[in-house]
């Protein structure tokens, strides 16, 4: 209370010193001609605005009259939208001519686009249509030609394969709905016979036992470095003949033709050669094979087929042997081709000369004689410690022209703490004469790519890009055959060459298998070829040291690794005994009885 009486007398005594306060009325401009405000050069305020230009940039803007006096269409129903409209965006007769449509001349220019999908004049079909048949009834023709010519035998496996071909793609959803389905949309059934499957090397028996499933996952992580290999000394078996520099010349332009080079090759197996067992005889090692049996285990991650090796288990030893298959080539022996292809030859017999089994004969063949065609044979040869192997003929001509080395390995020890050294036969091809005297000439493994077709083999055709690119037909020749170069690759390394020498062998005519060409040869050392095919040597010793380990560690007996033909996996079986043995004692009394007959 006593507040406010002190704030009323602060009051009072001011408005008694300054007096009343002062009500000022604003200047108002008089528009003595019209209402609004004054013409802009009568009025003070607005002379600022005289030049300033105005423009509507929304027709919402209220820009019209102030007032209608007149009221004349303000009941008029049928103007109460342009009416709303008027009061919403302003009058349009204020609003000038801006947004007034104008008629230009350039609607003229405009055209429209037709973006129909524009007819095809009309073809005669039945002018093309007539040969293309009559090219697929003989073709059709020819084929039903063929088939009645086959054997009763040979038309019952077609009829097998495509039966069950037919079943797995019913299986697949094929004509579901009435529809092919995806993978077979377009096609008919039997415009295509599927190839052969691949098929195990040997059958697995029912009273074989699986040990263990080595899958090519586990094996990439293996790992055995530093292993060097020596010579037994006084083992070595054979003769060398040098090699003819003059193919280093041969192009695609002056090709040589390939000879047939007669002679005898030995494929002898480990079981058989007498040198092996003396070293056996002798405790040399506790393990025992040959560098192509080594090379497939060696090499087994990148093998696509099926191959099959017997381990025979005796005393404290280990012997990898082949298994006697009663042909030219043994499975560990064939030389495949485009075996790691996206596309690898069929296995149907039907198809002539270009399925995967007479393809793997042709490339043995061609290696054969294009190792001794490579060689001056005519020249003295580099002679070593025995002339000749003991599983030679003893015939002149019977001589194998190759040098058989014994060489040992050590491999660590087991988890019992014995010792795995390991004794293998390799073998050598040729050698090159040293510059010098006091030198020693150097040692060749000699191979051959052969092409067969490359339209089907998905490659690039020799003849056109051998001489200008030869590292693009050597990438498509890795990529092929993998596996093939992998094994070649170690058995150079196991025999301890100093150069791998491979020929381009090419067929004269894709039709004929028989005639053949030397377009170009090419030269590597094994060591830098491993690294240009990505081959991981430490990787490869222990996946061998591993098999090696775990034979080692069963019952004497006789055992099997099979690398299975759909699966990356190889397996490895307990045999019972006598195995193999009673299949080749059926085979020769079967052979008998047919002699007495």
């Amino acid at each position: 209370m006593e507040l406010d009486n002190c704030n009323m007398f602060l009051f009072m005594q001011k408005w008694m010193t300054d007096g009343p306060s002062k009500f000022t009325l604003p200047q108002l401009q008089e528009n003595p001609g019209g209402w609004g405000p004054a013409p802009l050069e009568s009025s003070e305020p607005m002379k600022q605005f005289i030049n300033m230009p105005f423009q509507l940039f929304n027709k919402c803007d209220r820009v019209g009259r102030i007032v209608d006096w007149l009221g004349v269409d303000r009941y008029k129903k049928s103007d109460t939208r342009e009416r709303y409209n008027e009061r919403m965006y302003g009058s349009s007769q204020n609003a000038g001519s801006q947004f007034d449509y104008v008629h230009d001349n350039e609607e003229s220019n405009f055209q429209l686009v037709d973006s129909s999908k524009p007819q095809k004049p009309a073809r005669p079909y039945r002018r093309t249509q007539l040969p293309f048949r009559k090219l697929l009834q003989k073709e059709q023709e020819r084929r039903d030609q063929q088939f009645y010519n086959q054997s009763n035998k040979t038309k019952r496996s077609i009829a097998k394969e495509q039966n069950r071909a037919y079943k797995l793609w019913q299986r697949r959803g094929g004509m579901r709905n009435g529809q092919p389905s995806r993978g077979m949309a377009g096609r008919r059934y039997g415009d295509r016979q599927g190839g052969k499957g691949r098929q195990p090397s040997v059958q697995v028996r029912p009273d074989w036992k699986i040990l263990w499933d080595l899958d090519f996952q586990r094996l990439a992580k293996l790992s055995l470095p530093n292993i060097e290999g020596q010579d037994i000394k006084g083992e070595n078996y054979g003769i060398l003949y040098y090699y003819d520099k003059a193919l280093e010349k041969v192009t695609v332009k002056n090709a040589v033709p390939l000879q047939r080079c007669g002679g005898i090759f030995y494929n002898t197996t480990t079981t058989e050669d007498p040198v092996i067992m003396k070293l056996a005889q002798k405790n040399e090692g506790n393990v025992f094979a040959t560098d192509i049996i080594l090379a497939t285990l060696m090499a087994s991650q990148r093998s696509v087929y099926s191959w099959d090796i017997v381990a025979h288990r005796v005393a404290d030893k280990l012997f990898l042997d082949k298994r006697d298959t009663g042909g030219i080539s043994n499975p560990v022996d064939a030389l495949t081709v485009s075996e790691t292809s996206m596309d690898p030859p069929t296995w149907d017999p039907s198809v002539p000369q270009n399925n995967a089994q007479d393809l793997a004969t042709e490339a043995l063949f061609i290696n054969q004689n294009f190792r001794r065609q490579c060689l001056k044979r005519s020249e003295k040869p580099l002679s070593f410690d025995h002339a000749r192997a003991p599983f030679e003929d003893d015939s002149p001509d019977a001589r194998a022209e190759c040098l058989y080395k014994y060489r040992k390995w050590n491999l660590g020890t087991t988890e019992q703490g014995k010792p795995i050294t390991l004794v293998a036969r390799t073998e050598l091809d040729g050698a090159l004469a040293p510059p010098s005297k006091d030198k020693e000439p150097q040692k060749l493994t000699i191979k051959a790519f052969n092409e067969w077709d490359s339209a089907q083999a998905g490659g690039v055709r020799w003849r056109a890009k051998l001489d200008t690119q030869k590292a693009a037909v050597l990438a498509t020749e890795i990529k092929n055959n993998g596996c093939k170069l992998a094994k070649w690759t170690l058995q150079a390394i196991l025999a301890n060459a100093d150069y791998l020498k491979f020929g381009y062998v090419s067929r004269v005519n894709t039709r004929n298998s028989a005639q053949h060409e030397i377009l170009g040869m090419q030269q590597f050392r094994p060591q830098d070829f491993a690294n240009n095919i990505s081959l991981n040597l430490d990787n490869s010793w222990g996946v061998l040291r591993v098999i090696c380990e775990f034979l080692l560690k069963q019952e004497p007996g006789k055992y099997l690794l099979l690398k299975d033909p759909l699966q990356p996996v190889v397996r490895i079986y307990s045999l019972p005994e006598g195995t193999f043995e009673s299949d080749d004692e059926g085979d020769s009394e079967e052979e008998e009885d047919d002699d007495d007959n």
